[in-house]
């Protein structure tokens, strides 16, 4: 379930752009018709992370030392920049692609397996690409805001997009019980890597509810203009 990953790191991604959005198109205001239905389900997600998730990341903290956690981390992100490559192609950034794809070479072997990332230390810089920007790129308007159970923030357009993440995604191929045991490790090193920037976001507002949906909104804004600028910067002769 890599678009776990990608999600929660989006989110964390986005406390630094929180202030940034492109100026040729103004940002509009979250569209959130179900704010009673989301704020259920966001309260039932922080039992769920108080209850249990929180209690097994800092198992993993506490278990397995930095190296070997970033090590675990480089190797999902790796797989990431499989998606990244792939999506930016469809959004015609062909330059982007190639990127990506040659990070997915260097570090799958040099990097082994991506436990490396050699990619980023020779220059091959890592971006950030989904099915859920390359729809907004292509013109699908964004939809309602949702809070998915346990998965957190989304909108219809990223809900779609995801769900095209999952039908592709090479893992399925996989016996079961190792494609649960790879989501969970997954799930568990993504929530490691976030819980300074999710202390962060508790500390930043009384309404942790409004925060969060500003923020993913405004993230997922910014990378769709992103990908739309990028675009039309290629097609220029």
């Amino acid at each position: 379930m890599a678009f776990i990953r990608q999600l929660i790191l989006g989110l964390s991604l986005g406390l630094s752009l929180a202030g940034s959005a492109y100026a040729d198109e103004t940002m509009p205001a979250p569209y959130d018709p179900l704010e009673s239905v989301n704020r259920a389900t966001f309260g039932l997600n922080d039992v769920i992370d108080t209850v249990i998730i929180n209690p097994l990341v800092s198992v993993w903290n506490g278990v397995l030392p930095q190296p070997v956690r970033q090590g675990v981390s480089n190797a999902f992100d790796n797989l990431d920049d499989v998606y990244a490559g792939l999506n930016h192609a469809l959004q015609g950034r062909g330059s982007q692609a190639g990127t990506d794809f040659g990070r997915v070479i260097v570090n799958t072997t040099v990097g082994i397996g991506g436990i490396f990332d050699v990619g980023t230390k020779i220059g091959l810089k890592k971006s950030y690409g989904d099915f859920g920007q390359t729809l907004g790129v292509w013109g699908f308007s964004t939809g309602p805001y949702v809070v998915l159970p346990l998965l957190g923030p989304s909108t219809l357009r990223e809900t779609a997009g995801r769900g095209a993440r999952i039908v592709t995604d090479a893992r399925n191929l996989l016996p079961t019980n190792t494609y649960y045991a790879l989501a969970g490790t997954e799930y568990l090193a993504t929530r490691a890597d976030a819980k300074a920037n999710e202390g962060l976001i508790a500390a930043s507002s009384l309404d942790r509810y409004v925060f969060i949906r500003n923020l993913y909104w405004q993230r997922r804004f910014n990378l769709v203009q992103e990908g739309r600028n990028a675009k039309a910067g290629s097609s220029q002769p």
